[in-house]
């Protein structure tokens, strides 16, 4: 049996089956909605009828309207685009795209009324089998001409890229789907949705005028769909009306005249026939599973469903059932939910057939609950209400050994997850003990990280304020740059200046020492003369005491008047011989000091030429020192120019680091004045916690307690 049940779960694990049964389960609400306005308006009870033609009942009715329009009424929109989303996002496609070319699709096959308009039927329950059909087939095509796509730059928007991609595979979808069904309609006269109508009549035709086989058939044939998550009783509706659509309106009649309900030549089989005896509490005769499951079954699962879905049941809505439960795709379940209603379909029939039920003769709304549905539907007999009970009762019979073997699979998982339930309790106790005893520490850590974070908030604003104290810095350095750059070009021009003055200087130092030496010669020719005068000055002061003498000796010879005058002569002679030796000594004493000067001169001519020489060579190197100095200058001119070129960007990213950090701190701040708040919270949960602990321990207790007494229970 498990080997048939792991088989059947991989058969049901088809991308269209659970796309189908996805697009149902994702329109429940809106179809349930629709139900419930229509139910409401079509209520067969005099009471609520007459509310519903006051005032107010009127607006009530027209909500009511309203909603069915939006909801149950366009069934087939819904249905094909959310079928074409599923099965578009399980080829991996845009499941949107694949949703809009399913819908548009469907449209062009859909038949037009006289105005040019689409009716109202396509689009509802007498749609729905080809609305299926149609989204499918356009996904497939749309996957198909996926590969067509339009490439574009991945620098593009991506909706627009998207755009581009599903332009042919949306386009060539549509317009093929179109294409065939213009063909089609201009060969045969029918397009797609009137062959795919046409199709099933030929398939159920056998139902037609409320034949037993027929009927089994189609009711066969819904509960297939439904299994597989298609609703079957609104894409059968279609055939049901057309199959005995009839056989009810000519029971009211015949039953107008003579009021007899067990007539024979009323008709057995009719669309109230199966809403009353059949799909009670829904498809698969619902009720019989919720009834079923609250005898045996002990998995909390299974019953809270029944519980829940019981409600929706009682008025014969039980989608909560069979997505919830679930019924469909249920291999457990196969059997019993196509099984049960054709038991009951042929129960019916016979005890009709015999004479011991009344047949239907009134028309009562599906949505009317068991019991008053088959009391009201025949007439008002007893009978009818009772062929429910039995019927239910049947289904019962059916459905337990099922929900037995299925309870037991659940009650196997669930005291697994008991089992895990109470390892996460006891887990749970743990941490919650931990919790506790921690709140203390987490507290004391929360208040060390609030005392961090106030000191990193003031270490970043304090580093904020010297971020702002760099860029001031930054600020200045750009113009000192700038002033040092000009100074720079100055002081370029002030060296050239000098170089050319020094070289003027050098050129007139060696000038001057070539002077120096010119005159030192001069000097020492003069110095040559000097000698010479002085040796002439002695020749002639020599000469002079010569002549003194010879005049002395002239004197003592020659005496008288000559002698006289030869005296006096002599005495001038003298007189200039001492005055010439005075001179020729002053001249030896001039010469004498002007060969001092002039060696002093010399010995000082000679250290200021050395001078000059040291002074020319220092120049010199001055000049290589100078050449230097302007190369490293330019370098630092071209560096100034460089820092001042990227200083503005080191400012820009300095006022964004800046920016950072005031934002960081304005976060730590935030996180600082949130982390009080946590720990004030903790401190707070910190006394739940503790009351926590002490629900748990007593919930805990009460869990013993009741899985005690529900133990004594089942044994009982």
């Amino acid at each position: 049996m498990e080997n048939i049940l792991q088989a059947a779960d991989r058969l049901f694990q088809n991308r269209y089956i659970i796309s189908i049964k996805k697009a149902f389960t994702i329109t429940l609400p809106v179809i349930i909605l629709g139900s419930i306005a229509s139910l409401i308006n079509n209520m067969p009870i005099d009471i609520v009828q007459a509310g519903l033609s006051t005032p107010v009942g009127q607006m009530i009715r027209a909500v009511n309207g309203a909603i069915w329009l939006g909801s149950t009424a366009i069934m087939a929109i819904l249905i094909a685009w959310t079928l074409g989303y599923y099965l578009g996002n399980a080829y991996k496609l845009n499941g949107t795209l694949s949703a809009l070319t399913s819908v548009s699709a469907y449209l062009t096959i859909c038949v037009t009324t006289s105005d040019g308009g689409i009716s109202l039927s396509q689009l509802g329950s007498s749609g729905l089998f080809g609305a299926i059909l149609i989204a499918i087939l356009a996904t497939e095509l749309y996957h198909a001409f996926s590969r067509l796509k339009i490439n574009i730059s991945e620098d593009t928007a991506e909706e627009v890229r998207q755009l581009f991609e599903a332009l042919f595979p949306v386009m060539l979808s549509i317009f093929s789907i179109a294409l065939t069904n213009g063909i089609i309609l201009t060969t045969s006269g029918k397009g797609v949705d009137e062959w795919i109508y046409t199709a099933l009549s030929l398939l159920f035709s056998a139902a037609d005028g409320g034949g037993l086989g027929g009927t089994l058939l189609l009711v066969f044939g819904i509960h297939i769909f439904w299994f597989f998550g298609i609703h079957g009783g609104n894409v059968m509706d279609s055939i049901m009306v057309s199959a005995f659509g009839e056989n009810l309106i000519h029971n009211a009649s015949q039953y107008a005249l003579n009021h007899d309900a067990f007539n024979e030549q009323l008709d057995i089989i009719s669309k109230g026939f199966l809403d009353t005896f059949v799909f009670m509490g829904g498809a698969g005769t619902s009720l019989c599973i919720i009834i079923a499951v609250l005898i045996i079954a002990r998995s909390r699962y299974m019953r809270s469903i029944a519980k829940m879905g019981g409600v929706f049941a009682l008025f014969n809505m039980n989608e909560i059932m069979l997505f919830g439960f679930p019924v469909i795709l249920n291999p457990i379940l196969l059997i019993p939910f196509l099984l049960t209603p054709l038991t009951i379909t042929l129960v019916s029939w016979s005890a009709m057939s015999l004479g011991l039920v009344a047949r239907v003769v009134t028309e009562v709304h599906w949505a009317m609950p068991p019991l008053i549905s088959g009391y009201l539907a025949t007439g008002g007999h007893l009978s009818g209400s009772i062929l429910q009970v039995v019927n239910i009762a049947a289904g019962i019979l059916i459905y337990l050994p099922f929900i037995r073997l299925m309870d037991r699979r659940e009650v196997q998982k669930e005291a697994l997850k008991d089992d895990n339930t109470a390892l996460l309790k006891n887990t749970l106790n743990t941490v919650i003990e931990k919790i506790h005893n921690s709140t203390g520490e987490v507290n004391g850590e929360i208040t060390d990280f609030s005392i961090v974070l106030e000191s990193v908030i003031r270490d970043l604003n304090v580093l904020s304020v010297q971020m702002q104290q760099q860029m001031q810095l930054m600020h200045t350095c750009d113009e000192y740059m700038q002033t040092i750059d000009a100074s720079v070009g100055n002081t370029d021009n002030s060296i050239k200046i000098v170089l050319q003055n020094m070289e003027k200087t050098s050129g007139l130092s060696m000038e001057g020492a070539q002077n120096m030496q010119q005159t030192m010669q001069e000097m020492e020719e003069t110095f040559f003369s000097a000698q010479k005068v002085n040796e002439l000055a002695s020749q002639l002061n020599l000469r002079c005491e010569q002549i003194e003498g010879m005049l002395k000796s002239i004197e003592a010879g020659h005496a008288g008047v000559q002698g006289k005058v030869f005296s006096v002569e002599a005495v001038n002679i003298k007189d200039l011989s001492e005055a010439a030796a005075k001179t020729v000594s002053d001249i030896e004493g001039v010469l004498q000091g002007m060969k001092a000067d002039t060696s002093d001169m010399i010995e000082r001519s000679e250290v200021s030429l050395k001078q000059v020489e040291t002074g020319r060579q220092q120049v010199i190197g001055a000049k290589r020192l100078f050449d230097e100095i302007v190369q490293n200058i330019q370098n630092i001119q071209v560096q100034c120019h460089t820092v001042l070129k990227h200083s503005g960007k080191v400012i820009g990213e300095l006022q964004q680091v800046n920016e950072q950090i005031r934002t960081t701190s304005h976060f730590f701040a935030e996180t600082a004045s949130h982390t009080s708040k946590v720990a004030e919270e903790v401190r707070n949960r910190s006394d739940e916690s503790k009351e926590m602990v002490h629900k748990l321990r007593k919930l805990n207790v009460e869990t013993s307690l009741l899985t005690v007494n529900a133990l004594e229970s089942i044994e009982r």
